[in-house]
């Protein structure tokens, strides 16, 4: 009978004589301090309580816009280009009224884009706009992608005339200090 209770007195006092301690001999809650010989523990910092803290932002990125518009008067065309507005309804009447100010009357908005760059690639013969070619207008993340595309579907769209990179510029976020 002795025999059969032995092993359950045996891990009962095992069970409860025994402490454990998770952080090299320092209460739960505390972690080992010190060193070369000298050992002690110290609280462990609660979140929140540290000296660090969350960085907090500084301000907020506001998107821009820019648009282009264009008429032809006669064999001249006349573009109105605008960036940095902060609607896209802002780019489009800037762009318009730019156009017309230049003395277009029918001008229409060909391009809008937002924090992006554009770029304007004319038709041309001797040097001089051709009035029977297609210009074209695109927007692109990189000014010289917008400006290298352009090119190439002037190019395209208008096999045996020269094509030239008229405009090219970017419409970027303007950062806004809380």
């Amino acid at each position: 009978m002795l025999k059969n209770k032995f092993p359950h007195i045996f891990f009962l006092t095992l069970f409860f004589s025994t402490q454990t301690n998770a952080e090299g001999n320092c209460p739960q809650g505390q972690y080992p301090i010190g060193g070369q010989g000298v050992a002690a523990c110290a609280p462990i910092p609660q979140s929140g309580s540290g000296v660090s803290q969350e960085s907090r932002p500084l301000g907020r990125w506001k998107k821009t816009w820019g648009a282009i518009a264009l008429d032809t008067v006669g064999e001249t065309p006349y573009y109105g280009v605008p960036k940095g507005a902060l609607s896209e309804a802002e780019a489009k009447q800037q762009s318009l009224e730019r156009c017309m100010k230049l003395g277009a009357n029918n001008c229409r908005v060909t391009l809008t884009y937002q924090n992006q760059c554009a770029a304007i690639a004319e038709p041309q013969i001797n040097g001089k706009p051709s009035p029977d070619g297609l210009v074209q207008f695109i927007g692109r993340s990189k000014k010289e992608q917008a400006a290298d595309d352009a090119l190439a579907q002037c190019k395209t769209r208008n096999p045996g005339m020269q094509c030239k990179v008229i405009y090219e510029d970017c419409s970027e976020p303007i950062f806004e200090k809380f």
